[in-house]
């Protein structure tokens, strides 16, 4: 017989922020992200505890994909960063330190949860406002006819991944291969609707950064037995391709979900052998040039194909299943009872060898004006490498925040100065406007300025996050950027503007961030011909700040968790 055991009943946890131990792992978790955040970030290492890989990372997309989280408010902040990190590439460590800031700055300024989730959305929505204004000063257009911005923009992005290893040449190099391949990426001389490229990120270890390169076209793996004569045999493009989605191995458990009637004396292999030979005639019959099946291929078809110089290429693999299809114009061909469709068929221009650091690679280049191109990524080691696809958003994620800029075509001030500036604009705004404000959202005028001040003190506190060496960080009275010391300077005291757009001069007052002073409006500059060297993606920042707000206010308002622990 069975035991049966008694089900235990759920646990409750009331008031779960006045929990000190689900506190302190908010607390926790915020100086994860705050240490890892700009340039400067600490590395992280994560691994279990019985061996295994171990990551190195700074990246909040990796870091919060390995974190296991045994509380549900932090759980739910996770599951936010990421679905954000997913859709806009960008952003998700100042959004998470952001949003965490928030929630541990309501309690230590002993706000009602309604009088924070009030204010908050009043704020936000300032920002939204200034943000999308023509006044903004820490919004930079994207100009187009020139590549500055867009380099800018991925320059920005790969230097916030210190495990990269890169030094500034390697750097600059990447950022002009990103905006390369973005460039790639955008289809030229297609009527109707232009549906954007895609490019392939293949890694190489053990070569230097600077023979990263990108290639137009779809780079794989040369097959094997493939020699150049053989290309040359073929003579000049273009070439005719057939594509299958479905396994060519012969063995009966891969034909796929059908049912097959056996008769007696019958040899199923043997005959599925027949088959494919008929598929090879078939496609050396319409003079097929290039034969790509995404599974194996059974080495009897090879040799048959191979023998009327067709060449053959074997476990092409799911993720190269669109772009092939894409740079070819072939539909592939899931079934092996019926004979090839012609829009099975597609056209490659050209055929041709590639040396990519240590590995030889084959390279297919388009016929149709496919938008395809592949980046080959060398780095040292296989460490540096595998963040280097990451923190270059393995290419992919690095050209959809370029995207961005398409139908927003703005940046924003990076190194912190966009959150000093937006601290500093929303402080000087609700500072005459208080008491009208306050009575309007029905709450005090004490308990409104208390709100103000936790999110102006938020915001500051994402840009002291970019300091990690004990430096001093300051702010301007005149145009509200942050400040560090220029350690480079010999001579005398100097400080660099956080996004180098402003040169420090002897009249500029700066005082300490997150430090009191006289509230006042940033002042707009105009006719500016010097351009910043940090910036961030406007869409992505700007998400990230209104789903900051929206989880803080959230996380927040929770009264009560219950654990089903059965």
């Amino acid at each position: 017989m069975s035991r049966i055991s008694k089900k235990k009943p759920a646990l409750c946890t009331d008031e779960p922020l006045s929990n000190s131990t689900i506190c302190q792992k908010i607390t926790l978790l915020r100086n994860i992200l705050s240490t890892a955040y700009g340039p400067t970030g600490r590395l992280k290492q994560i691994h279990n505890n019985v061996g295994g890989h171990v990551l190195t990372t700074s990246t909040s997309t990796a870091l919060l994909k390995r974190l296991e989280m045994s509380e549900p408010l932090l759980k739910l902040i996770s599951t936010a960063l990421q679905h954000h990190t997913t859709r806009y590439s960008d952003s998700g460590l100042f959004m998470g330190i952001f949003t965490l800031t928030l929630i541990e700055n309501t309690k230590k300024y002993g706000l009602r949860t309604s009088t924070a989730i009030k204010v908050y959305k009043h704020l936000v929505e300032q920002c939204n406002v200034y943000l999308k204004g023509d006044s903004c000063g820490c919004k930079v257009p994207v100009e187009f006819s020139s590549c500055d911005s867009l380099v800018a923009l991925a320059h920005s992005m790969i230097t916030s991944k210190p495990a990269c290893m890169l030094d500034s040449r390697e750097t600059q190099q990447i950022s002009s291969l990103i905006t390369q391949a973005f460039l790639y990426s955008i289809p030229c001389n297609s009527s109707g609707t232009a549906c954007f490229g895609r490019t392939v990120t293949i890694g190489i270890e053990g070569q230097s950064v600077n023979h990263s390169s990108v290639f137009p076209g779809l780079l794989l793996d040369v097959p094997e037995m493939l020699l150049p004569g053989d290309l040359e045999r073929l003579g000049d493009g273009p070439f005719k391709v057939v594509l299958f989605g479905v396994s060519l191995s012969g063995d009966i458990s891969e034909v796929g979900d059908v049912a097959l009637e056996v008769h007696r004396g019958l040899n199923p292999e043997r005959d599925l052998l027949q088959q494919l030979l008929k598929i090879g005639e078939q496609v050396v019959k319409d003079k097929v040039s290039l034969f790509a099946c995404q599974k194996v291929v059974h080495p009897v078809l090879q040799h048959y194909l191979r023998e009327h110089e067709v060449v053959v290429i074997e476990r092409l693999g799911l993720a190269l299943m669109e772009p092939f299809a894409k740079i070819t114009g072939a539909r592939a061909v899931a079934s092996l009872f019926s004979l090839v469709p012609m829009e099975a068929y597609g056209l490659v221009a050209g055929l041709c060898f590639q040396d990519c650091g240590s590995k030889k690679l084959l390279q297919l280049l388009s016929s149709k004006h496919a938008a395809i191109s592949t980046m080959v990524l060398c780095h040292r080691n296989e460490t540096m490498l595998e963040e280097l696809k990451v923190c270059a958003m393995t290419c992919q994620r690095a050209e959809h925040v370029l995207r961005l800029t398409l139908r927003e075509p703005y940046a924003l001030l990076g190194g912190g100065c966009t959150e000093t500036q937006l601290a500093t604009h929303i402080t000087h705004m609700n500072q005459s406007t208080a008491p009208t404000t306050a009575a309007a959202l029905g709450i005090s005028h004490s308990e409104f300025l208390m709100a103000v001040e936790s999110f102006r003190s938020s915001l500051l506190a994402v840009a002291l996050s970019l300091e990690h060496d004990g430096q001093d960080c300051l702010i301007d009275l005149t145009y509200g950027h942050r400040w560090v010391m220029d350690i480079s300077s010999q001579t005398e005291v100097k400080h660099t503007c956080g996004c180098g757009l402003l040169e420090d001069r002897s009249n500029l007052e700066k005082t300490h961030l997150n430090t009191a002073c006289q509230t006042f409006s940033p002042v707009f500059l105009e006719n500016n011909d010097t351009q910043p060297k940090v910036l961030d993606s406007f869409s992505a920042k700007l998400n990230a700040l209104n789903v900051a707000v929206e989880m803080a206010s959230l996380v927040l308002d929770v009264k009560y968790i219950i654990k089903d622990v059965n």
